[in-house]
């Protein structure tokens, strides 16, 4: 199977929505061959990598290659291609996406290394205040928690994105464990759409007992979002959600992304 990957992969719906038909598309595969081809590509906001790795890795788990071909110069340094080309990536082809980060632990530390030495410093012109870097480093966290407390699976995937023109940074949290929707019908004891479980999972109040932790909570994210004037994504199931500055939009999806990403934007 061959998938043209399009020409630009940017942080809109569209986006997303071809990530998740990548998915529905190679489910079912097999010890089969999976060809991204990215010779129409000049743009990918590499946050999505996150979203692209987890997808490979699930490709990989069924025994099926997966190949990369055709990358234009333009984004050619968000890739290890020497790395590629050696060997010929026989596996772990998501290990050739330079901003996806993959940790099978929920051990903080490593997740701080990783802020303090890969988002962090990644563009000298975009300098953050001690208590923005504090707040994004406490938001991240809480995430991150959430992926492995409530997923039942030890992966999460996390890239970002920098805008320097925009003076932007974005970060992309991916698990592919057990969904919102999936959490929320559990816990109402009562099936729920994915629309409707994220609106509660992101509302005050909310808990997932008995899994609950100590964190600050979706709802305070979203307070602090709202300050920040930046926005915040959650796509779980077949429901998208986000919420802009402070206003707030969802929606059904034709097709289930098995899992979450949540996707936080802030403006440094």
């Amino acid at each position: 199977m061959e998938i043209i990957i399009p020409k630009k992969l940017t942080n809109n719906f569209q986006s997303h929505l071809f990530l998740t038909e990548l998915y529905t598309s190679t489910k079912q595969l097999i010890k089969d061959e999976v060809v991204l081809n990215f010779h129409e590509t000049k743009l990918i906001e590499s946050n999505l990598f996150a979203v692209l790795g987890s997808l490979i890795m699930d490709c990989e788990r069924r025994k099926n290659k997966v190949r990369l071909i055709n990358l234009q110069d333009s984004i050619l340094n968000l890739f290890y291609t020497k790395k590629m080309i050696r060997g010929g990536m026989k596996k772990d082809v998501w290990k050739s996406l330079i901003k996806c980060q993959f940790f099978n632990s929920d051990d903080e530390s490593e997740l701080t290394d990783y802020l303090e030495n890969k988002i962090f410093p990644e563009r000298p012109d975009v300098a953050l205040n001690p208590q923005l870097k504090m707040a994004i480093e406490l938001c991240v966290a809480e995430i991150f928690r959430n992926a492995f407390t409530h997923s039942n699976r030890k992966e999460v995937f996390i890239s970002h994105y920098v805008s320097v023109h925009n003076k932007k940074l974005i970060i992309s949290i991916v698990n592919r464990g057990a969904s919102i929707p999936q959490l929320a019908t559990a816990v109402l004891k009562k099936a729920q759409n994915g629309m409707g479980a994220i609106r509660w999972a992101v509302e005050s109040g909310s808990t997932s007992k008995p899994f609950k932790h100590n964190g600050m909570g979706l709802f305070t994210i979203r307070q602090f979002i709202e300050q920040n004037d930046g926005k915040i994504q959650i796509i779980s199931g077949n429901g998208v959600w986000k919420q802009v500055k402070h206003r707030k939009f969802s929606k059904l999806t034709r097709k289930e992304f098995p899992g979450t990403i949540v996707t936080l934007e802030f403006n440094v």
